[in-house]
């Protein structure tokens, strides 16, 4: 998908069969396998639902391809007119956005628990806190962020770990991206496509999916 080069793809897909192997081992559901399978395959969907006039940074030919690099996204074409600003696409990641979000959603409601709710906002506010906007990429989160909702899970909802990661992990960090998305200043800042779930923090809402589904092998 775009923003995540083979070798972490090829980590998550091993991740997936060695969930669904334990779980098939175990005589349980292999739903959540199922579910992480779809999140990446889908990964490549983004689905366009909004766009802003944003600023376009005076890179360089080199930074160009130093960026297309380092997070595995063609820019070369968005930056090689003359136009001063980008026409921003703002998207939602299929399989980053609205699956986790639907799927979080879901077992939310079967499965309702007040500390959830309480770990989704703390999640709220630290990935508020920890995302960052790279110009030419677009709003970009640590790949260990999904720790955060998962060590919360521990401290705050310790009978129910897994359902607690997922819920407020899901939800927290894609609400907590939504509300950096409000705080761009595109007079200052600019990037050609903007991806909620996609490009820039893909990975760390699969590390919380991944690792409440881990838990749930525990549990």
């Amino acid at each position: 998908m775009r923003g995540t080069d083979r070798s972490t793809m090829t980590l998550f897909w091993a991740l997936v069969l060695l969930i669904a192997g334990i779980r098939i081992l175990a005589g349980e559901s292999v739903v959540p396998a199922c579910l992480l399978a779809i999140v990446l395959l889908t990964s490549g969907i983004e689905i366009p639902v909004a766009r802003k006039r944003m600023r376009k940074p005076g890179y360089t030919v080199e930074s160009v391809n130093l960026l297309e690099e380092i997070y595995s996204v063609e820019l070369e074409r968005d930056f090689s007119d003359k136009l001063r600003f980008f026409n921003t696409a703002i998207t939602l990641n299929l399989g980053g956005f609205l699956i986790p979000l639907a799927a979080a959603l879901y077992l939310g409601i079967m499965h309702p628990n007040l500390a959830s709710v309480e770990i989704c906002i703390i999640t709220i506010a630290v990935i508020y806190i920890m995302a960052t906007f790279r110009e030419g990429i677009g709003l970009v989160l640590p790949g260990y962020s999904g720790v955060v909702p998962f060590a919360l899970s521990i401290l705050l909802a310790p009978g129910d770990v897994a359902a607690a990661t997922f819920t407020a992990g899901v939800c927290g960090i894609l609400i907590g991206l939504c509300a950096a998305l409000s705080s761009i200043n595109t007079e200052q800042q600019g990037s050609p496509m903007i991806s909620l779930g996609g490009a820039g923090s893909f990975q760390a809402i699969y590390m919380a999916m991944v690792l409440a589904a881990l838990v749930s092998l525990i549990g």
